[in-house]
């Protein structure tokens, strides 16, 4: 029975998108539990839980100032935007691009989506879903007026992923029917993918790896220096 072999599958999903985009608070909303913790980190953050009889992996990554390009966002937190697909074994089956409604998307928006989702290196869209947050700025728009004043910027992000998207009004209190409805869309575009996950190419993951232990080796090594200086000077 396909809907039985659906439901024993485990679900893997990565949030990405700009700083203080709500991306933890859309993670605790999923899982529902409080996973996430509310502040901007520079490393992703992997947690499972059973969700509706699902196991369900969810995987936050590092956010990106939302107005400048991928080349004036830190090498670490790059690293780790593609590090995320690595730490989600075998892959993901959905990226959840997060966006805020808060103010227009404006072209460098736009522009900083395409070059951070571009980190991924593969055919990311057609497993990239847009999930809207109103934030606490949005006011009384509505988010039809969102995208009526965004334009052609925020139509372009809409035709890369196929029409789809979600819409949560306020993370913060997000309930449980909001929640399904997101998880009854991304059923079916798992569906519509035949429950293939993202992969990105392996020499690419390899590099990625490699480059990943060298960075830690290297502050390892720098730790271990600075001990070691500290334990000279209380010689003396």
């Amino acid at each position: 029975d396909d809907s039985l072999s659906l439901h024993l599958f485990e679900l893997r999903i990565i949030l990405l998108g700009g700083r203080n985009s709500g991306k933890n608070l859309v993670g605790n909303a999923i899982l529902n539990q409080e996973e996430f913790v509310l502040h901007e980190r520079t490393t992703c953050l992997k947690r499972k839980a059973e969700v509706q009889g699902r196991s369900v992996i969810v995987v936050d990554t590092p956010g990106w100032w939302c107005d400048f390009s991928a080349q004036d966002t830190p090498e670490l937190v790059r690293r780790e935007i593609r590090h995320s697909v690595s730490i989600c074994h075998p892959g993901p089956h959905i990226f959840l691009l997060v966006v805020k409604t808060d103010s227009v998307f404006i072209e460098k928006r736009r522009r900083a989506v395409e070059e951070h989702l571009e980190l991924l290196v593969g055919a990311f869209w057609s497993h990239t879903m847009v999930l809207f947050t109103k934030g606490k700025n949005a006011g009384n728009k509505s988010f039809e007026d969102h995208v009526q004043a965004s334009g052609k910027p925020l139509q372009w992000l809409l035709e890369k992923c196929s029409g789809r998207f979600h819409v949560f009004d306020t993370p913060e209190t997000c309930n449980a029917t909001q929640v399904m409805e997101l998880m009854g869309k991304i059923y079916k575009m798992l569906a519509e993918n035949e429950r293939r996950h993202f992969e990105m190419d392996v020499k690419t993951l390899q590099e990625i790896e490699d480059r990943k232990r060298e960075v830690e080796l290297k502050a390892h090594q720098r730790l271990m220096n600075i001990q070691k200086q500290r334990s000279l000077k209380g010689e003396f």
